[in-house]
């Protein structure tokens, strides 16, 4: 590629970094997995701007940029990890104890910092030395206190240890059923699959390249391409869901959307009292919740009633689904009706649970033990001892 297009390539990824980030960063919000990602595309903005400068044609004329990018690749993976990590738990408060995975790069920070404060001429006399060597991780005890080989290993440890911990609390993330609802949405399904993917291939490269191939005498501009394509994978997906750089998009498929708490006027409550209290005396008078099929609708066209306003009414008065509320009187029913012993004994669950109106012995017992904590044949075991 000519220097002009590199200008042009390297230009265009940095500038939609930075705006990707500002917007995730600035935007109005609390949601932490977003300012996480905004950090993200800044640090990887200014990783594109760096590799440019410190491509062999531009080195000699821009050693500012020397030595920069080696802190900050220990930064990718505990940041990596946290965000999914706040994706996962999206109503999580920042927790201070995360700051401690950046210790290594504060350490490589302050090892550098005596090259970063040298004059122009030092920083152009270590990049021709270095390059003289041929080994883009020559050793100068001068300006650095351990062996670069040795962050080299760091940093693989690190990368492995927080993909571990990455794909933990992913499957850990899948099996909690009150998640299911965010991977049927399979936009963040993919999203997730493919940070893990980029992640383990970065690992792969890193021991493949700096431990088992060369012990670390390869060119880092290459590497630069590499680690940060899982966030050049970030700026397509999101290029292509545009929907997710509104942050309030993001925080409702998450968390879903926020409830509203609805005021009502006394009115408008004794009306509803007034209807819960119409369900009721219809509930025992025709006995309709042994219908197996009965729902909110059917029951609003039995009674003429709104079924919204039917299952408002229950919510209202009785501070339950209407769901909760059926079963609540199907069971009662169980226990007015089914409390002989002779004839629980000559009856089985399927059969108690078909004369009460559920549909299935699993609805039955799933109901039953909300209601009562324990299962039909504990609770009746104990009645009738």
């Amino acid at each position: 590629m000519s220097n002009a297009g590199s200008v042009y390539l390297f230009s265009i990824v940095s500038s939609l970094c930075v705006l990707f980030g500002l917007n995730f960063l600035f935007r109005k919000g609390n949601l932490l997995v977003a300012k996480i990602l905004a950090v993200e595309f800044l640090l990887l903005g200014y990783m594109v701007v760096a590799a440019y400068f410190l491509m062999p044609v531009n080195i000699i004329e821009t050693p500012y940029f020397f030595r920069t990018l080696a802190p900050l690749f220990y930064t990718l993976p505990p940041l990596n990890f946290m965000f999914l990590w706040y994706l996962f738990h999206p109503r999580a408060t920042f927790k201070k104890s995360h700051l401690l995975f950046f210790l290594p790069f504060i350490l490589q920070l302050i090892e550098n910092t005596p090259f970063f404060l040298s004059d122009k001429a030092t920083k152009i006399a270590e990049v021709k030395w270095m390059l003289a060597q041929g080994d883009y991780f020559a050793f100068s005890e001068r300006f650095m206190w351990f062996d670069p080989i040795c962050h080299v290993y760091a940093k693989f440890v690190m990368y492995v240890l927080f993909y571990v911990a990455m794909v933990y609390f992913y499957v850990q993330f899948r099996r909690e059923k009150q998640n299911q609802i965010l991977f049927e949405k399979g936009i963040f399904h993919y999203w997730v699959i493919g940070i893990l993917v980029f992640r383990l291939c970065t690992v792969f490269y890193i021991w493949y390249t700096f431990i088992y191939t060369d012990n670390g005498k390869a060119s880092f501009i290459t590497t630069d391409y590499l680690l940060v394509a899982e966030f050049v994978f970030h700026l397509f997906y999101l290029a292509i869901n545009p929907k997710l750089l509104d942050v309030k998009i993001l925080a409702e498929n998450l968390r879903g959307p926020e409830k509203t708490e609805v005021i009502l006027t006394d009115e408008e409550g004794e009306r509803l009292q007034h209807l819960a209290a119409k369900i009721e005396a219809y509930f025992r008078t025709t006995e309709v919740f042994l219908n197996s099929q009965l729902t909110a609708e059917l029951l609003g066209s039995l009674t003429g009633h709104p079924h919204r306003m039917i299952g408002q009414a229950i919510k209202y008065t009785h501070g339950i689904s209407f769901r909760d509320y059926l079963n609540n009187y199907r069971i009662s029913y169980i226990e007015e009706k089914l409390s002989d012993p002779t004839y629980l004994a000559k009856s089985s669950i399927e059969t108690i649970a078909e004369a009460s109106g559920f549909g299935s012995r699993q609805s039955f017992y799933t109901a039953f033990k909300k209601a009562k904590g324990c299962t039909p044949k504990e609770y009746f075991s104990s009645r009738i001892g």
